[in-house]
């Protein structure tokens, strides 16, 4: 019996209790873990009157970074006309690039991607990386002494917008520097008028298309665009538009005595 007892006690020395098992358990920290203490100042059926700021991890690997996000960067800020070097357009694309991709150059403020100045193709090798040289000349869109202008870098495939380049500001020593008139000025200035306004008259068309039944009620809309590439106005008289009287049942419609002004 002596030998039995100190058996059992040993035993029960070997295999901790229930109650010991629990009170290890609460002694781990619960991790972000907030007891009813915490929130004192928090009225739970009303709005809290104060913050409780939660720890939040900052290893996320979805985080965006500078090095993950495309990038297009061009050569210099300033540009005059005539005068300075070529720009240099740099690209770094993370994305799916395509061999139809291409980089736009575009007015500061335009949000449109259809609406460029001129555009390029930038290559067909495919790479995420590159550069290509762009001209910039005079032409009817730099006609003010200083505009400013970026670069778009578009997927071929799906129209994304990937980057854009910083403001580039493009100088043209050669754009004239337009004044108010005065009837004073019209007086005095003869020699040195510019155009103010013109006449359009007598209008004709031939051979237009048939309808199945019937000949067509034509009419025509006059308009006054800045050109190729852009819908953009760009001087004052763009914009502008005219219509004239509609002309019943005819292919061969003639516009008579009607003067349309800009």
């Amino acid at each position: 019996n002596l030998y039995q007892n100190r058996f059992l006690g040993l035993a029960a020395m070997a295999s901790p209790s229930r109650n010991s098992q629990n009170r290890r358990r609460c002694k781990e920290p619960l991790r972000y873990s907030y007891n009813p203490d915490q929130f004192h100042n928090m009225d739970i059926r009303n709005n809290s009157h104060e913050t409780v700021t939660i720890p939040r991890s900052t290893s996320d690997t979805d985080l965006v970074t500078s090095d993950s996000r495309s990038t297009l960067m061009v050569s210099s800020s300033y540009y005059s006309i005539g005068h300075s070097q070529d720009l240099v357009i740099y690209w770094d694309i993370k994305e799916e690039v395509d061999a139809g991709d291409w980089i736009g150059m575009y007015l500061i403020d335009e949000v449109l991607s259809e609406n460029f100045l001129d555009y390029k193709n930038r290559g067909v090798n495919g790479s995420h990386r590159g550069q290509i040289i762009w001209k910039i000349d005079a032409s009817s869109y730099f006609v003010e002494p200083e505009t400013k202008i970026c670069f778009k870098y578009y997927h071929g495939v799906s129209g994304a917008l990937r980057a854009t380049t910083p403001s580039v500001t493009v100088k043209n020593n050669a754009a004239p520097i337009f004044k108010s008139i005065t009837n004073e000025d019209s007086i005095q200035g003869q020699g040195s008028r510019r155009l103010i306004s013109f006449s359009l008259s007598d209008f004709q068309a031939f051979g237009l298309k048939k309808g199945m039944f019937f000949n067509p009620d034509p009419y025509l809309k006059i308009s006054i665009q800045p050109g190729k590439h852009s819908i953009f106005p760009a001087l004052p008289h763009h914009g502008q538009e005219k219509r004239s009287k509609i002309m019943c049942n005819t292919v061969n419609p003639i516009w008579q005595g009607e003067v349309r002004s800009f």
